[in-house]
Formats: C-alpha cells, sequence, structure tokens
C-alpha cells in the first residue's frame, strides 16, 4: 500500500495575504509544516497540491527546496485535484492537510493510517485534537465515488461528500493522551492573530534543525494561558465562514414520482399542493377512517386508500407523515422500509421517547428523514442566519421571542378542543405546537445545557395542555434565550429581538419586517416584503426534502436527528415547571463537519 501525504494549499487568500509564504525564524511557516511531516513514518510521498494558477507557481520551488514532490491542478474543485494527484503518484491512500497548519503532528498521522489498515474506513476524521494538528485519512477508491457522485465544483469543504452522503464508512480517530484532548483550541493560519500566536510559540520552542512536539507546545500554553487568547477570538470567526460555506450538491441518484401522505388535514392538504406545486403528481392519502373524515376538495387530484395494503401496493418513493404528533413514530416504523425518504411534520413527536431508535433505523435502512420546521425556510430566518455569518457582529449573547395566537380563531371550521394541538393524548400543547422558535433558538445559539421553565394556568379555554409556557434556555457557548409562547393572544402576534457582542436584530412577522445594527453602523431594515406569500417557506421546504431524496442525502441539517434537542428542551420545560429547579442537559460533544 502506498500512503501519500497532499498538502492543499494556494497563495490567494483574502484573509492573509500569501500567508504560506509568511516567515517565522527565517523560513516560511509551509517549510515547518514539511520538516514536520517528514518524521512521519508510515509516509511514502509528501506532495504539495496546488493549483495551475500562475500566483501559486512559487510553491514549486517550495516543493524542490524541501525534497518533496509537487501538483498542480484544478483551481476550484480540491477534489478532483486530490484525486488526480493522487492517481499521478500511483497512490492508495492519502492524508490530507491544508498547508496552513504549522503544528501538523505526525504521530497521529501514523495512528490514523494504522487505523485505515485496520478498518479499511472509507474517511478517518479526528476532531478533539486542537485544530490544525490533525489530518484526514481517505481511501483513493471513496475518493474517486465522491468525484462521481458531486454535482459542483465548490468542494473547499470537501468534507461534508464523504459525511453527508451517509453512503461512506467515516471513522473518528480516539484520542488516547488526554492532555492533547483540546477540541476548541485553534492552530491553524488564517488571520493575522493566528499568525501572532504562531509567533509567540515559535519564540518559546523554537530550536533549530529540531521539531517541538505537541506535548511542549501544550505544555508551553498551560503555562502562558494568556498565549491562546491571541487568537481565540478567531475560533467562533472561522467557524461561522464554514458553517456559512455551500452544502455539498449531488447528482440525482433517483427521482421522486409518487408520495404517500398520512394525515390529510389541513397542513396534509397544504403539503399535497405544494408536491405538485414542485412537480410531484402522483400522491395517495391514508385515510384509515374513511368516510368519518370530510371529503377531500376535489381539485386535489389524488389517490385515497384506507388500509396500509393499498398504500403500499401503490409503491410510494417518499412518505409525508402529518398526523397527530403522538403518532409520529409509530407511522414512520410502518412505512420506513417501504420508500426512500420520510418527511415528519413538526414536531418529530410529542416526546423523545423512541426517537433514537427511529434514527437508528433510518440510518440502518438508508431512508432519508426530514423534520418539517418550516420556519426555518421562511425570508426572516434565513437573513437572521446570514446576517450573523456574514458580519462582525460577535457571538450571540441573547435573544428573546414572542409568540401567541388565540386558539379558536386557529381553524374557525372546526372545534378547537377537538384539534390536535389541543389535546395532551395528540401531542399537543403550545411548547410542542409552537416549537419553532424553540428550535430557531437552537440552530442559531447552539446546543441547549439548562432549562427553566413555567408554565402559566389559563383556565378559559378549558384545555389539558399548556396554553402559556414560558422557558428560559443557557447555551453550550454561554447565549441565553428568552421565549413565551401561547394561545392566548389578540390579535397574534410573532416577534423578536437577537443580541450580539456588537449588534442587535428585531424581527416581526406581523409587519414582514426584519430590522439591525452593527456596531458603528446605522439601523437598516434587512429584509422586508410585506406581499411575502406564506406558503412559500413550505414550498421551499418540501422541495428541499425532494431533492435531498434524490440526491441520497441521509445527512443534513433538517433530519431526524436535528430536531432531537428540541424536544429535549420541551421536556425540561416540563420537568423544570414541576420541580421549581432548573433542569441540565448533559452531553460532551465538540464543533466537527
Amino acid at each position: 500500500m502506498k500512503v501519500g501525504y497532499l498538502i492543499t494549499g494556494r497563495l490567494k487568500s483574502t484573509r492573509l495575504p500569501k500567508k504560506l509564504l509568511l516567515e517565522i525564524k527565517g523560513k516560511p511557516i509551509i517549510n515547518h509544516m514539511i520538516d514536520r511531516l517528514k518524521l512521519a513514518k508510515q509516509v511514502n510521498e509528501i506532495i504539495i497540491c496546488s493549483s495551475t494558477n500562475n500566483q501559486d507557481k512559487p510553491l514549486a520551488d517550495i516543493a524542490k527546496q524541501n525534497n518533496i514532490q509537487c501538483y498542480f491542478g484544478d483551481p476550484d474543485d480540491v477534489l478532483v485535484r486530490l484525486l488526480k494527484a493522487a492517481d499521478k503518484f500511483n497512490l492508495d491512500y492519502i492524508l490530507n492537510i491544508t498547508a496552513d497548519c504549522p503544528f501538523v503532528d505526525p504521530g497521529y498521522a501514523d495512528k490514523m493510517v494504522n487505523k485505515y489498515i485496520e478498518t479499511n474506513a472509507d474517511l478517518i476524521r479526528q476532531f478533539d485534537l486542537p485544530h490544525g494538528v490533525f489530518s484526514y485519512g481517505i481511501k483513493v477508491e471513496a475518493l474517486r465515488k465522491v468525484v462521481s457522485l458531486k454535482d459542483s465544483t465548490d468542494t473547499e469543504v470537501w468534507g461534508r461528500y464523504f459525511v453527508d452522503t451517509g453512503i461512506f464508512d467515516v471513522l473518528d480517530l480516539d484520542v488516547e493522551n488526554e492532555k492533547h484532548r483540546r477540541p476548541g483550541l485553534r492552530m491553524t493560519l488564517d488571520y493575522q492573530e493566528d499568525f501572532e500566536f504562531f509567533q509567540a510559540v515559535f519564540d518559546e520552542l523554537y530550536i533549530e534543525n529540531k521539531v517541538f512536539s505537541l506535548t511542549q507546545i501544550l505544555n508551553f500554553l498551560d503555562r502562558k494561558p494568556e498565549i491562546i487568547e491571541i487568537n481565540k477570538y478567531c475560533v467562533n470567526k472561522f467557524k461561522k465562514r464554514f458553517i456559512s460555506q455551500s452544502e455539498p450538491k449531488l447528482k440525482k441518484i433517483t427521482k421522486v414520482k409518487t408520495a404517500l401522505i398520512i394525515g390529510a388535514g389541513s397542513i396534509g392538504q397544504r403539503h399535497i399542493r405544494n408536491l405538485k406545486k414542485i412537480g410531484v403528481d402522483n400522491i395517495i392519502a391514508l385515510r384509515s377512517k374513511k368516510g368519518h373524515y370530510k371529503k377531500l376538495p376535489s381539485e386535489l387530484e389524488i389517490t385515497e386508500v384506507s388500509s396500509w395494503e393499498d398504500a403500499l401496493a401503490n409503491n410510494p418513493d417518499v412518505a409525508i407523515i402529518a398526523n397527530p404528533s403522538s403518532l409520529h413514530i409509530e407511522t414512520a416504523r410502518k412505512i420506513v422500509n417501504h420508500v426512500k425518504g420520510i418527511f415528519i411534520e413538526k414536531p418529530f413527536s410529542d416526546s423523545t421517547n423512541g426517537c433514537q431508535q427511529l434514527i437508528d433505523i433510518l440510518n440502518e435502512k438508508k431512508v432519508i428523514s426530514f423534520i418539517g420546521h418550516n420556519m426555518m425556510f421562511h425570508p426572516i430566518v434565513e437573513n437572521i442566519i446570514k446576517f450573523y455569518n456574514e458580519n462582525d457582529v460577535g457571538e450571540v449573547v441573547n435573544i428573546q421571542c414572542q409568540v401567541g395566537q388565540w386558539l379558536p380563531d386557529w381553524h374557525p371550521y372546526e372545534d378547537y378542543k377537538n384539534a390536535y394541538y389541543a389535546r395532551k393524548d395528540l401531542g399537543g400543547g403550545v411548547a410542542l405546537t409552537l416549537i419553532h422558535e424553540i428550535h430557531f433558538a437552537l440552530e442559531l445559539a447552539g446546543l441547549p445545557v439548562s432549562v427553566i421553565g413555567e408554565v402559566s394556568e389559563y383556565k378559559k379555554l378549558d384545555l389539558e395542555v399548556d396554553v402559556c409556557s414560558d422557558l428560559m434556555i443557557k447555551h453550550q457557548a454561554g447565549a441565553v434565550s428568552q421565549i413565551h409562547l401561547d394561545y392566548l393572544q389578540q390579535p397574534s402576534h410573532r416577534s423578536g429581538l437577537i443580541t450580539f457582542e456588537m449588534g442587535w436584530l428585531a424581527y416581526d412577522y406581523t409587519k414582514m419586517e426584519l430590522v439591525g445594527q452593527k456596531k458603528n453602523n446605522d439601523t437598516n431594515i434587512i429584509w422586508s416584503d410585506q406581499n411575502y406569500d406564506y406558503n412559500q417557506a413550505y414550498i421551499d421546504q418540501m422541495a428541499e426534502f425532494i431533492r435531498f431524496v434524490e440526491e441520497g442525502r441521509l445527512k443534513h441539517n433538517y433530519d431526524a436527528s436535528s430536531s432531537v434537542e428540541s424536544l429535549k428542551v420541551v421536556e425540561s420545560l416540563f420537568e423544570s415547571n414541576n420541580s421549581g429547579r432548573k433542569v441540565s442537559i448533559e452531553r460532551n460533544e465538540s464543533f466537527s463537519f
């Protein structure tokens, strides 16, 4: 087996021009990196893998000076560049790291190769080490398959093509040395602060013709923690830049022709109409109590069946689950063996019970899941996330959301007391029904670590479910969200305020407006459209679901696993209300792609 270490990098950098050639101790950054890689015992070739752009030609001289190989390939498509370099040098397995990581650890590179020999995994990662220390191990044949599947040349964040498809064997390498477990520590070069960090470390540890170890670096940083502060702010800047990268685009491997609707109430009928708008015309509605429900509008032009046997006989490609929340898990388990994708109307379920078991089945069966949090596709939410990712406003400090709607006005054509959102046995209640704000807060501010909640007693509606709930979420990164939800306000109201370290955003769904301000800037209208069609968010989310199914995308931002945390928050709300105490949500997770 022939192993190559491919160093990807170009000299085009807007944040820090020609950063790879910046010198520390009389040597370019990339030279220090090469010195470390030469200590890897399992590597047969070290290759600088750059682009054919003229500006990158100086890297050939760097390769020659260091007695290593150089390959110039596609200027935009990193994956094609890696594959062609691997083929040119007859490599079976490659280790890859960007050229701006002078503290890459050769010992972990060797461990990665040994792990591949042991497991034959398609991709091996390592996220518990400091960022910039670890490499990625890639089986060349798996890389060849990724190149054949992708439908885009924008592959800067190429790992997503392995991870998000769900069809590759992806393995995370364990860190045996606990001292090295520093996932929040940044040791890569993107910003001037990063360069200053490197200078400080080299000033302390550098000895000519010797390579200092990762342990030595960490010991020094433990003695001098102020050094970490030099580029600490860059951690989140990079993370935001990474998150904002375009998602992977894959070639379609199937065509969705037939959809099965389970639950043909108002939301189910909306999904039927929207499926037809995006080109899915053959729709089957399973109505197990046919004759007890109102007749569906004739203009829907769908086939109604009354049994699972008849439904499955139509060979549906996807299932849309729009029945009461308490039935979602049970229904999904019935259909999972018969479709390529399952769309579940929010919330995922009425509790976390059974959620992980279903997720495991979906992954095992390679069935695409999608939870219908349609508000994530609303321009207000999309522009909030865009504002945060594209502007230097610091981190999220606080989120305040307020939602109120008079329940009897929701569906004037039916007795609200019998509707699913008003019945405990069907998974109703304001916290579950209006879970959008909770899901949004977690998307923007990060995972929850604790919840304080109160459920107000209000007897006017004569319901057994919560009709007015207030909760406070503490997020993993330190932000706090305050969310108010009720079935009581007249007229309806939905608004919020997001506070950043250096700016703020205020939104109002009633006015269809998003207003914001950055530090040292005037207040601006970020988005406003009084004529926005609310249904467009539903259309966009359904189109996204169909696309994911046709691409075979098992993992994405809206899959079943993405919605479990929101349910944990709702459960913690009720637990806190009953106990009168703050409820903790324990976890041990780190940032990864």
